[in-house]
């Protein structure tokens, strides 16, 4: 058996009455004495990310691009990341042409029908009262979609233009 000197022995006592821990949730200092924990915030907020269905890499709660999917001859809408859109494009196209089906291309305003359907949807979620947000983390997640929202409302109030 191994027997450690007196010095480490005392250390290791002391640090395990007394630890030093760091909070994600802010950058002070936090002493625990003898298990006892001091109040804190909880450092992980527990929010729904939406993920791109395509790659599961990036949230797309704030930067979503609409696309479809062939599903047994049913065109489905498909919400993926940037990185994702013209290879998800792509696909649906090839897939169109193996079963026979007319391919067109999405148009602009049926895609941003859909992008504003699906940020009415992510708004919505940060609105629940279930979700259990402060004040300040609530309106700092809606922000993004808010201003991503707004975005999609301005460019479907520009009216098309009519042939002349």
């Amino acid at each position: 058996m191994r027997v450690a000197p007196v010095s480490r022995l005392v250390a290791q006592s002391v640090r395990s009455r007394t630890r030093l821990t760091t909070s994600a949730c802010d950058t002070t200092r936090r002493v625990i004495h003898d298990g006892n924990r001091l109040p804190c915030r909880p450092s992980i907020a527990e929010v729904r990310i939406t993920r791109c269905p395509r790659c599961r890499a990036e949230d797309i709660s704030a930067d979503a691009h609409p696309t479809r999917l062939l599903l047994n001859g049913q065109t489905m809408p498909v919400m993926v990341c940037r990185n994702c859109y013209r290879p998800a494009e792509l696909e649906y196209r090839i897939a169109c042409e193996t079963n026979d089906l007319p391919y067109a291309p999405l148009l602009i305003r049926d895609g941003l029908r859909l992008l504003r359907d699906f940020y009415l949807d992510r708004f919505a979620e940060w609105a629940d009262p279930d979700l259990l947000l402060e004040d300040a983390e609530r309106d700092a997640g809606r922000a993004r979609i808010r201003a991503a929202l707004e975005d999609v409302e301005r460019r479907l109030a520009i009216a098309p233009v009519e042939p002349a």
